[in-house]
């Protein structure tokens, strides 16, 4: 439940990356670079450290790729590491809902046992943890008797789908997600904000980082005359007629914004939980709508940070969430205003002929979009480098622009186009990726790839420098560890 006030939001902590002035490559320590690619013979002949559990959910392909890439970059810096991941406590977890306490203990003293033993077996010193998935043996990793000495969760997810998907996770936050063992990575501002406002501490700006396997990756430029997207829509729910129509006369991003607002505050009365929140506190509607507004003028800042500031003007309504626990919620509906940056940008380039995009046919096609095949992740850094440059459009839900995609186009040695959000700013320079600070600009930089993709190629090159001395998760590891 998010119990502090807004006034507890105040940053902390500063990026783990910066741009270097004139392209120069600044960072958390030089490594040596061969031919573009990682010397990382100093990581691996540094001297063994304690072992690391990597507690993961390998049952989520997304979490299963990110997981392995943790487990080589730990060897390579030093540490021993396992892989463990949480779907059969998981699933166990779904079937004892609903079968007394008693059940539901004798479930949780199993599990403890079954993690006591990993950790007496392997004799675990450091826990590293995508998202949440450690508090299912939270009693083993973070009791006063644990032989655990830290904790690190890695947030990848948005911190909304996590709390609130029981029975994984059906806890009071600020109970298991405090202590001094733990340390919470974020890589962006609302995903930091967002776990303040619960009342937790231990709070720290990690960016996300490429995979090192990425930099070694040899396949050819084959397609020179189009760019290329790959992910889904960032929603699995199709768009209003109004905003399809929109799109086809290539409405720009301000009026799409607009009109998933007007979507958005037109539905609050027509559909439950919003519907219970006006009957409680009507002032709601407006407090949404004042955050809602300074995200047209402000699209790129943290969701939760607007709705503190909206509610200066509505107080009892913002308390009203804050008290309940259902201030994210509310800010998922303000981050709902970007909802169709990322498929409006690629249709109006799949239409002109510019971009090939990649994944979910079935989520695309309501956007009238002929999308290839969801690209298995052993193959994306192939289909990264078939193509000169890619879109790189954020998910609206995850709140941030620097994402895993922005690092593992660079370490491929592809140029990235992104909006010129501070976050992916303190990453690279534009000589590395496309800034855009608009959409005209943006479309000015893909119609340059296809006029030039040599010069996108050499650009790309410069990025995959930097990620190889800056951006590799063996950096995040090592700052994070030690």
């Amino acid at each position: 439940r998010a119990a502090a006030r807004g006034s507890e939001l105040a940053a902390s902590g500063a990026p783990a990356c910066r741009a270097g002035a004139a392209g120069r490559l600044t960072g958390p320590g030089p490594r040596r670079i061969t031919d573009g690619v990682a010397d990382t013979s100093s990581f691996s002949a540094a001297p063994k450290r304690p072992l690391v559990l990597v507690v993961a959910n390998d049952f989520s392909l997304a979490a299963a790729k990110t997981s392995r890439h943790l487990a080589l970059a730990l060897a390579r810096i030093g540490y021993r590491a396992v892989v463990r991941d949480t779907r059969l406590n998981r699933w166990g977890a779904a079937e004892v809902a609903g079968e007394g306490a008693a059940r539901q203990e004798a479930f949780e003293a199993a599990v403890i046992a079954k993690w006591a033993k990993l950790v007496d077996d392997y004799g675990v010193d450091l826990v590293v943890s995508l998202d949440l998935h450690w508090l299912l043996a939270r009693p083993l990793f973070v009791g006063p008797e644990s032989r655990v000495r830290q904790v690190h969760s890695f947030w990848f997810d948005d911190l909304r789908s996590h709390l609130l998907s029981a029975p994984m996770f059906p806890l009071d936050p600020r109970e298991v997600m405090n202590g001094p063992k733990v340390t919470h990575h974020c890589y962006g501002d609302g995903q930091a904000e967002e776990l303040r406002l619960l009342g937790v501490a231990q709070v720290k700006r990690t960016t996300l980082a490429a995979p090192a396997e990425y930099l070694r990756a040899e396949e050819p430029c084959t397609v020179r005359d189009r760019l290329a997207f790959v992910g889904n829509p960032g929603l699995p729910t199709p768009p209003s007629t109004a905003a399809l129509a929109a799109m086809d006369r290539d409405a720009r991003l301000a009026e799409l914004r607009s009109l998933a607002r007007e979507e958005m505050l037109d539905g609050l009365p027509e559909a439950e939980p919003t519907a219970s929140w006006l009957r409680q506190s009507p002032g709601v509607r407006e407090l949404l709508a004042a955050a809602m507004e300074a995200r047209l003028a402000r699209p790129h800042q943290a969701a939760v940070a607007l709705l503190v500031e909206a509610g200066r003007a509505f107080p009892e309504a913002f308390d009203f969430l804050n008290r309940g626990g259902l201030i994210l919620d509310a800010a998922l509906l303000v981050k709902m205003v970007n909802r169709y940056d990322r498929p409006a940008l690629a249709r109006r380039w799949w239409k002109r002929g510019w971009m090939e995009v990649y994944g979910m046919p079935e989520q695309w096609k309501p956007f009238g979009v002929e999308a290839r095949p969801t690209v298995a992740f052993p193959h994306l850094p192939a289909v990264y480098r078939r193509h000169a440059a890619h879109l790189n459009a954020p998910n609206c839900a995850r709140d941030a622009a620097a994402n895993e995609k922005l690092f593992e186009i660079a370490a491929c040695g592809r140029l990235s186009l992104n909006f010129d959000s501070p976050d992916v700013q303190a990453c690279y320079s534009d000589e590395e990726i496309g800034l855009a600070p608009d959409e005209e600009a943006l479309d000015a930089a893909a119609e340059a790839v296809r006029r030039d993709p040599d010069a996108a190629l050499a650009r790309g090159e410069q990025a995959r420098v930097r990620t190889a001395r800056e951006h590799l998760w063996e950096h995040r590891l090592e700052a994070a560890l030690t």
